[in-house]
C-alpha cells in the first residue's frame, strides 16, 4: 500500500515507469475482453428538448447527447442520432429496436438519451418522446426488451432513471428489460439540465484509467454536487458483476448474464459546515496563478507523492486530456487533466465489506492526509462536505444492503473567506475507504495570485431607482425570473419551484484564470406530466 496509516509515502521497487499522455482514446480499443470490430452498429443517440403540450421543454439535451457523439465519432460513426420529433417509441420496443439490423436502441452496442425521465411507484421507469408513435408519446423499462440482439450499454442521462431508494433497485426496474446488458448509467435523483454530461463522462474515462463506472460518476460530480448518479453491471456471478461495475473500460459486444447485479451510486454532498450566506459589501474579483505544469513542476509532483518516474517527465508530455504518471507500477499513480487537476490513486477500494469509518473519523483522517501532503499550504481550505459512494446488489431473489465503499471528505478553497462554488474546481477531495485508508487525492484547487475590484456596474437609466440586493434570495431573483420564462415560453407555467437542501452559495466561480463573485443554487422544477428537471442558478454580485 502506497499511503501507510502513518501517512508516509513510499515509492514502489521496481522498473521505473514514464509519462504517458492522455489521448483521445477509441472504448472499442482499450482495455481487455472482446471489443467490438469497427464499423457500424456501435453507438446509437436520441435527445430530445422540444416536447409535446402539457410539459417544459429542455434546452441543452442537444448539447449532452452531442458530447457523447461527437467523442465516439472519431472512431465509428453512429448508427443514428434521433432529435425531438424523430424519437419516438418504436426505437425502444422490442418489435422494432432492431429495425433493419441499423435503427433503434437494441441495434448498437452502446445506446445514449438525453431527455426527461421519471419513476412510478412501481418502479417502472417512463420517457416521454418527442411526439406520438402508435398513440402513445411514452417509452417505458416495461416495454423494452433489449440486448438480445446488440445492445451492451445503456446511457440514460435523464431524471430517475436509475433508482436505488425508496424501495426501488436496478433489478426491480430493469430485469425484465435486461436480455444481456452489461452496464446501465443513470440517476438515482432527478439532473440538472446541463450540456455537459456525454463530453465529461469520456473526459473522465481518458483521465482515470478507462473505468466507465467511476467516469459516469466523477462526470457528474463537475456538474453539479447535489445529485446521486448511479451505475449498474451484470454478470454471471458477484464477482464478475462486481469486476465489471468497478474496472470495465472498454465497449465489448458480448452478452452478459444477469444473474447477479452490482450498482454504485455518490449521494448528494451534504454540509458538514454551515454555510455564510450574507453577501459580500465590496466584492472583489481574483485572479488566480497560472498553472504550472512544466516538466520539472510534474516531476516535482510525483515525488512529492511517492511516484516512481525514472528518466523523469520528458518535454510535451502532456497530451489534449492531460497525462499520467507511474501507471502500471505497484503504488501510487498521479494524473493531471486538461485543466490542471491532479488525482493521485494510492489504493483500490477495500472491498471486504467493512464498515465506513464514521463522518468525524474520515475528517479526521482527511485532515491527516491534507496536512501530510501540504495541500493547504498555499491555500485556503475548510473541510465542508461529506460524499459517500454506496454499492449493493444481488440476484433477482435476495438483494443485499447498501454499504459504504467509500466516503470522500471535500476541503472547499476559500478566497477572500468566500468558497469557489464551481463543481469540480476550487476543492480538495479525499476518498478514504472502509478500513480507514486513504484511496485517492483529487487536488482541484488555485492559488490565488491578486484580489481586485470588479468591473464597474453600469448606470441607471435615467431617472430609475436602483438597489443592490440584500440577500440571496434577492440576487437570485432575476436569474429565476428569466428561468421562468424561458421554460414558461413554450406554452406551460410550471407549478412549483424547489430550492435543492445545501445547494446555496455565496462565493467565486472560476471563469478560466479569473474568480467572479456570485450567488448560486440548485432548484428543481415541476415540468408536467409528474416530470421535474434541476437547473443551476447563479447570479453575479458586484
Amino acid at each position: 500500500m502506497a499511503l501507510l496509516k502513518n501517512g508516509v509515502v513510499t515509492a514502489p521497487p521496481g522498473a521505473a515507469a514514464g509519462a504517458r499522455a492522455l489521448i483521445s482514446a477509441d472504448p472499442f480499443g482499450s482495455g481487455t475482453g472482446a471489443a467490438a470490430d469497427r464499423g457500424a452498429n456501435r453507438y446509437g443517440v436520441c435527445s430530445i428538448e422540444d416536447f409535446p403540450p402539457g410539459m417544459n421543454d429542455l434546452s441543452f439535451t442537444h448539447e449532452d447527447a452531442g458530447g457523447f457523439y461527437n467523442y465516439v465519432k472519431q472512431f465509428a460513426a453512429p448508427n443514428f442520432w434521433y432529435t425531438d420529433g424523430g424519437v419516438l417509441s418504436w426505437i425502444y420496443g422490442e418489435e422494432y429496436d432492431d429495425w433493419q439490423g441499423t435503427y433503434g436502441f437494441d441495434a448498437c452496442v452502446a445506446e445514449y438519451h438525453s431527455g426527461h425521465g421519471t419513476m412510478d411507484g412501481n418502479g417502472v421507469f417512463w420517457m416521454p418522446m418527442g411526439g406520438t408513435w402508435g398513440g402513445s408519446a411514452w417509452a417505458s423499462s416495461a416495454d423494452m426488451r433489449l440486448g438480445n440482439e446488440v445492445a451492451r450499454y445503456l446511457f440514460f442521462s435523464t431524471c430517475l432513471s436509475l433508482r436505488i431508494g425508496d424501495g426501488n433497485s436496478p433489478i426491480r426496474t430493469w430485469d425484465a428489460a435486461n436480455l444481456g446488458l452489461r452496464m446501465i448509467f443513470g440517476f438515482e435523483s432527478t439532473s440538472v439540465d446541463s450540456p455537459n454530461y456525454g463530453a465529461y463522462f469520456f473526459s473522465k474515462w481518458n483521465g482515470n484509467g478507462h473505468k466507465f463506472g467511476k467516469a459516469w460518476l466523477d462526470a457528474s460530480w463537475d456538474i453539479d454536487h447535489h445529485q446521486a448518479p448511479s451505475v449498474a453491471a451484470c454478470g454471471a456471478t458477484q464477482a464478475e458483476a462486481q469486476d465489471r461495475l468497478w474496472n470495465e473500460g472498454s465497449f465489448s459486444t458480448a452478452a452478459a448474464s444477469k444473474n447477479w447485479w452490482w450498482w454504485t451510486w455518490y449521494d448528494a454532498a451534504k454540509s458538514i459546515q454551515a454555510p455564510r450566506l450574507e453577501l459580500p459589501g465590496s466584492a472583489q474579483t481574483a485572479r488566480f496563478a497560472p498553472q504550472r505544469l512544466s516538466p520539472s513542476r510534474l516531476a516535482e509532483l510525483a515525488g512529492h507523492y511517492g511516484v516512481r518516474l525514472g528518466g523523469g517527465v520528458p518535454a510535451g508530455a502532456m497530451g489534449p486530456h492531460g497525462l499520467v504518471l507511474g501507471e502500471g507500477q505497484d503504488g501510487p499513480r498521479l494524473s493531471v487533466d486538461h485543466r490542471g487537476v491532479r488525482e493521485i490513486t494510492f489504493a483500490d477500494a477495500d472491498g471486504t465489506g467493512r464498515d465506513a469509518p464514521s463522518a468525524d473519523e474520515a475528517v479526521r483522517i482527511a485532515q491527516d492526509a491534507v496536512e501530510t501532503f501540504g495541500l493547504a499550504d498555499r491555500v485556503d481550505l475548510v473541510a465542508d462536505k461529506v460524499r459517500h459512494q454506496y454499492h449493493a446488489g444481488g440476484t433477482a431473489d435476495d438483494i443485499a444492503d447498501p454499504r459504504v465503499r467509500e466516503t470522500h471528505v471535500v476541503f472547499t478553497q476559500l478566497v477572500d473567506g468566500h468558497p469557489v462554488v464551481t463543481p469540480g474546481l476550487g476543492e480538495v477531495r479525499v476518498g478514504i475507504d472502509g478500513g480507514g485508508t486513504v484511496t485517492t487525492i483529487v487536488d482541484a484547487t488555485r492559488e490565488v495570485e491578486r484580489l481586485g475590484e470588479g468591473a464597474p456596474a453600469a448606470p441607471p437609466p435615467s431617472g430609475a431607482a436602483t438597489r443592490d440586493p440584500s440577500t440571496v434570495d434577492e440576487a437570485l431573483d432575476a436569474p429565476l425570473q428569466r428561468l421562468l420564462r424561458r421554460l414558461s415560453a413554450g406554452g406551460r407555467v410550471p407549478a412549483e419551484v424547489r430550492t435543492i437542501p445545501d445547494s446555496t452559495a455565496v462565493g467565486y466561480a472560476l471563469r478560466g484564470d479569473d474568480g467572479t463573485p456570485v450567488v448560486r443554487r440548485t432548484v428543481e422544477v415541476d415540468c408536467g406530466a409528474g416530470l421535474a428537471k434541476r437547473y443551476v442558478l447563479e447570479a453575479p454580485l458586484r
